[in-house]
């Protein structure tokens, strides 16, 4: 739990400063007033003022955050207008709100390239166990990380791709592995569990992926190829959600990300980093949706101001974000009341 608890810190937190970074760089550049730049919440544990910006570390240095003059209703009178949030053209408003999620995506895009470039594209996978999970029933029966499956009922392991495939449809079976460890080759007998949401036989393993060394170029384009896939694949999801597809029960909260988190961070740096690249587009995609509290919600009233011709009133429109921030937080407390259950519900 406590491996879990850091990681989701650590993961967060990065998240959290990439995004906020997004929206300090573009308020500075473009003369925005920057009240605050802070790392953490609580009491400032450490402060330092630069100009008109505080920059503070926080007694729980647990995500992050920035205040921007003009994005509040109650701010103050002492600010010029022209440094306002509001006062600003409408490009720059909408660089301000979208910078943030475009950085997440930029950070993800980011730790794949530096992923494909020292490590290599992973292009197979090999016979080798790379990961057991625990509690399953490849760790009951005493597979272990290292193994080299040799045969599954009598059949050997050409392709490991084909013989996973097979494993996904023998749940409830009774196979026989045949593997080899320190060279002996071993027989063990397992019946694949049947996993609801994939609708697939699992025995619980991860095999070993098999990577293929690349040049810089071209590590930038599968860095570009995996990010656009992970775009993708969060609107195919956010699409799911819309038409009923996905259950927002099956939807993870901060409780089901921390499991999740810890879970990645123990499974080996290259895992990590994968996820923590997920995570990011994650955030960054959510966050450009068109509803009030998040970014997308900004840019949504900044493309209403470009067809009336003049923006929704200040106070009208932090309203509406507030309303809308209240709607996502109740939405959060169902989410991570479901995390809590499926953490005591029997499997």
């Amino acid at each position: 739990m406590l491996i879990a608890t850091l990681s989701f810190a650590v993961v967060f937190t990065i998240v959290a400063l990439v995004h906020e970074f997004g929206h300090f760089i573009v308020a500075k550049r473009s003369g925005i007033r920057v009240h605050e730049f802070g790392l953490g919440f609580g009491p400032k544990l450490l402060s330092v003022k630069k100009g008109e910006t505080v920059y503070a570390l926080n007694l729980i240095p647990v995500l992050a955050y920035v205040k921007i003059a003009g994005e509040e209703d109650e701010e103050e009178g002492l600010v010029p207008e022209d440094q306002k949030f509001y006062t600003k053209p409408i490009l720059i408003k909408f660089f301000l709100a979208f910078l943030g999620p475009f950085f997440n995506i930029i950070l993800a895009f980011l730790i794949l390239t530096f992923v494909f470039s020292f490590v290599g594209v992973p292009k197979d996978v090999s016979n080798e166990i790379e990961k057991i999970v625990s509690s399953s029933p490849a760790a009951s029966v005493g597979l272990k990380a290292g193994d080299k499956i040799l045969s599954i009922d009598g059949q050997p392991v050409v392709s490991m791709e084909k013989s996973i495939e097979y494993i996904h449809k023998s749940s409830d079976k009774l196979l026989a592995l045949k593997v080899s460890r320190d060279g002996k080759e071993l027989l063990f007998k397992v019946i694949p569990k049947y996993d609801p949401k994939l609708k697939v036989g699992l025995i619980g393993f991860s095999p070993k992926p098999i990577y293929i060394k690349v040049g810089p170029i071209q590590a930038i384009y599968y860095g570009l190829q995996q990010t656009a896939s992970m775009i993708l694949l969060m609107f195919v999801i956010i699409g799911k959600l819309i038409t009923g597809s996905i259950s927002l029960r099956e939807i993870a909260g901060p409780v089901g990300i921390a499991q999740i988190t810890g879970t990645y961070a123990q499974s080996g740096i290259l895992v990590f980093l994968h996820f923590l690249a997920f995570l990011n587009v994650n955030i960054g995609i959510i966050n450009l949706l068109p509803l009030p509290a998040l970014d997308g919600g900004r840019i949504f009233f900044i493309l209403i101001e470009l067809l009336r011709g003049k923006p929704v009133d200040i106070r009208t429109e932090n309203k509406i974000h507030q309303w809308g921030l209240y709607i996502l937080l109740g939405l959060m407390v169902l989410i991570t009341f479901n995390d809590i259950l499926r953490i005591f519900r029997p499997r």
